[in-house]
């Protein structure tokens, strides 16, 4: 007993240590972006194609990632998949125009997206059943924490660090990780039985994980997965939008570029602490109120940041707040996707909604280029986000009423 303690705490400090490379990952485009826009001379369009190259990657690889672990074993697909993320991401270091930093940035978001279905079903998996929501929004609290330390680094600038310098500490990360990773969450392990030939030992028997129309569609399950990909969609949207857009948009309200990484670094801690505070609140009686207030609060603070004027501590606050319940709301869906599906098919029923939020990653920037693109300024950005937060809202509250499945 002592020794499966030992190992899920493990498992949990590796996966946290999955998040915060993701996290990373999440903003360092962002922060680079003032650079790197003016060193390859990109438009407002490019720029929103360069921010949604990883999300397409991230599609298919958390599709793929969370089906193939499902036979293959969610542990040595999370290794391998955070050994691709951290050697592709180091090839975005040395990306030297347009078509290469695209490519770069599709490929690592195949390694990523294979990782991130994985860390968040094995996390839930180690967790007490009593606090998995608690816990594994705990673990998963460590991408925004990621996404402040980019921040930090967008500040080296000053001692001359390039924005080059932010995805080699991106892509070597990883690649330790990977190999702590192979060593340090232990053989495989498949419910009461052992892993033999792609197929999971229960009671002495072989069953093969269920199709994917029937994991996701079948019996009583259509409802949940519909509102488990409308709130992902939705709130990763908004969510990508903000980690891409937000040092952008703070200069285009007339703020210098340091304080406008100073507003991704209070948007991303924010986000990690009010997410964990956010989760025991979603873990009480009163769920259904605390979905509402989160997704209120998403719109309120959106609303905010407009209309700040040219005071700094104002915007950085709004920006605080927004990372409280635009973070926290996407982190608790995360923690709450691989509850609705039996561990059997676990990493294929996560993995699916996870890809429906990274199409929700891609068109969030694409549509703030595109509003950028077409005459408009940070103000109509972030108030032409409000109605995403609606609909979002609206699927996560109705996901209220569905039953967790029992394991």
């Amino acid at each position: 007993m002592a020794d499966l303690k030992l190992q899920n705490r493990v498992t949990l400090l590796l996966c946290t240590a999955a998040a915060l490379f993701e996290g990373f990952d999440n903003q360092s485009m962002g922060v680079a972006a003032p650079r790197l826009v003016s060193e390859f001379s990109l438009t407002a369009g490019q720029t929103s194609i360069i921010f949604s190259a990883t999300t397409l990657g991230l599609f298919v690889g958390a599709a793929l990632g969370g089906r193939v672990a499902d036979f293959v074993g969610r542990k040595r697909t999370l290794a391998f998949s955070m050994l691709l993320f951290g050697l592709f991401t180091l090839l975005t270091a040395v990306a030297i125009g347009l078509k290469s930093l695209f490519l770069a940035r599709v490929l690592t978001g195949l390694g990523l997206g294979g990782a991130m279905p994985n860390f968040i079903a094995l996390s839930s998996e180690a967790a007490h059943p009593d606090r998995r929501l608690r816990s594994v929004t705990a673990v998963m609290a460590a991408m925004p924490l990621g996404g402040a330390v980019a921040g930090l680094m967008a500040l080296g600038a000053s001692l001359g660090w390039g924005w080059r310098a932010i995805f080699y500490v991106g892509g070597a990360g990883p690649v330790l990780l990977a190999l702590a990773l192979a060593k340090g969450l232990g053989a495989e392990k498949f419910g009461d039985g052992p892993h033999v030939d792609g197929k999971v030992v229960t009671g002495g028997s072989l069953a093969s994980p269920e199709g994917v129309a029937t994991v996701l569609f079948g019996p009583g399950r259509t409802a949940t997965t519909l509102q488990l990909w409308a709130g992902f969609f939705f709130t990763q949207l908004v969510l990508l939008l903000m980690l891409n857009w937000l040092p952008s948009l703070c200069v285009g309200l007339g703020f210098s570029r340091a304080q406008a990484s100073w507003a991704s670094i209070c948007f991303n801690l924010s986000g990690s602490l009010g997410a964990i505070a956010l989760s025991r609140l979603h873990s009480g009686a009163r769920r259904r109120v605390w979905t509402v207030v989160t997704y209120a609060g998403m719109a309120l603070a959106l609303a905010l940041l407009p209309v700040m004027g040219k005071f700094f501590l104002l915007t950085a606050l709004a920006s605080g707040l927004a990372g409280v319940f635009i973070v926290g709301a996407q982190l608790i869906l995360f923690a709450l996707a691989p509850r609705y599906y039996p561990w059997a098919v676990r990493g294929t029923g996560v993995g699916a909604a996870v890809a429906i939020g990274r199409l929700g990653s891609v068109v969030g920037p694409l549509y703030a280029g595109a509003l950028l693109a077409g005459g408009g300024g940070s103000a109509t950005v972030l108030l032409g986000t409000v109605p995403f937060v609606v609909v979002g809202g609206a699927a996560a509250l109705a996901l209220t009423w569905r039953r967790p499945s029992d394991d």
